[in-house]
């Protein structure tokens, strides 16, 4: 493709791949071309880009959420967890109520009873889950049926553009859909909600899942640390992360590897954000703060209420304790701080070029 521009701290979130009809992704991040008019930040993608650091458009009057009463999207946002967690209702812990469904899936299954439910009582009818291919390549799929939901099981631990599987389920004509995804598929998701355009019919979006999230790791990256570590990306079987080690099985083996030397495969987009517990979302989940074999499961709005409320038969919960809340404040915490000096440069060098934010760091700008 002539002229060609790639976006070095592109999300993947399929945003502008499904409703934009010009471009395409390459490589695991967008490619722009003569499409999209030469400036991105004065078109439409520049309103729902998650890494578009856009003006708030969130607002009380605009926010899809209007449950909220305040926009936890922005600065405005006023309350001790909103800066912090994003605004909730509630955090419990929780996990499938069928054994058989726990051992399938990580900590209790939780998502996935609650999708399994979701769908036989009809509150959706079709829910966009990450499936992976045979070597962990992450893709939407937008399942219909509770033995369709249990294809998508499982991290991934790279990236989904799963916002691709919402405009699939739309234009396959879906009325109730159910998204799972990280943060900044949430937040593409709410900033096109936000435009109100009818045309884009995101109404049908019933409910989003958010995942708690510290980082994804370039796909073509961690098949190359793997590789050299003697590990066929297609002989593993799981992933899982604990207590600072990320393990790999495969079929005869279990390899333990520091966390700390998968710093190389974390993509660059992960370095300028700052939404551990996908803030947007109509319910929050991930493992930090609960029990082994529980979900802390944050519920932040009345969608989110309802979700749990129809999947009672298929989940068991529990209080979550101040001190599980606390170890979820902290990881969030530590990642807004962690990752607050490389979002204020980005924002530095959008403000001064008016685009997109580039993986250039301030230091090559100025050729230091």
């Amino acid at each position: 493709m002539a002229n060609e521009r790639s976006f070095p701290v592109c999300c993947y979130c399929g945003a502008c791949a499904a409703f934009i009809d010009f471009e395409k992704y390459k490589e695991e991040e967008v490619v722009f071309d003569k499409g999209c008019g030469g400036t991105v930040s004065k078109g439409f993608c520049f309103s729902f880009c998650p890494r578009s650091f856009a003006a708030c458009r969130l607002c009380e009057e605009a926010c899809p959420r209007k449950d909220y009463g305040v926009c936890d999207f922005s600065p405005c946002a006023s309350s001790p967890e909103g800066r912090i967690l994003g605004h909730y209702k509630e955090i419990i812990s929780a996990r499938a109520t069928e054994e058989g469904v726990r051992e399938v899936g990580q900590d209790g299954s939780l998502i996935t009873a609650m999708l399994c439910e979701a769908l036989r009582s009809g509150f959706i009818d079709a829910a966009v889950v990450a499936i992976r291919t045979e070597d962990w390549k992450a893709e939407p799929f937008v399942a219909t049926t509770p033995e369709e939901v249990l294809r998508g099981i499982g991290p991934k631990y790279t990236a989904c553009p799963s916002v691709l599987g919402v405009w699939e389920a739309i234009d396959r004509g879906y009325e109730n859909i159910a998204m799972v995804g990280t943060g900044c598929n949430i937040e593409a998701v709410r900033r096109l909600q936000a435009l109100h355009d009818p045309a884009l019919e995101l109404d049908r979006v019933k409910v989003l899942i958010g995942l708690f999230c510290t980082e994804a790791f370039w796909h073509h990256d961690l098949v190359m640390f793997l590789a050299e570590r003697g590990i066929d990306i297609k002989e593993v079987e799981r992933f899982y992360v604990t207590k600072g080690k990320f393990m790999v099985v495969t079929e005869d083996k279990e390899y333990s590897i520091p966390t700390k030397e998968l710093d190389p495969c974390a993509r660059d987009t992960c370095r300028i954000c700052e939404d551990f517990t996908s803030q947007l979302a109509d319910v929050s989940a991930g493992s930090s703060g609960s029990p082994d074999g529980y979900t802390s499961l944050i519920i932040r709005t009345k969608a989110g209420e309802e979700l749990v409320s129809v999947s009672k038969k298929a989940i068991e919960t529990k209080k979550l304790d101040d001190a599980g809340i606390k170890k979820i404040e902290r990881l969030a915490f530590n990642k807004k701080m962690r990752n607050y000096g490389m979002i204020m440069d980005q924002m530095g060098i959008c403000s001064a070029c008016l685009t997109n934010p580039y993986s250039f760091t301030l230091q090559a700008i100025r050729g230091d």
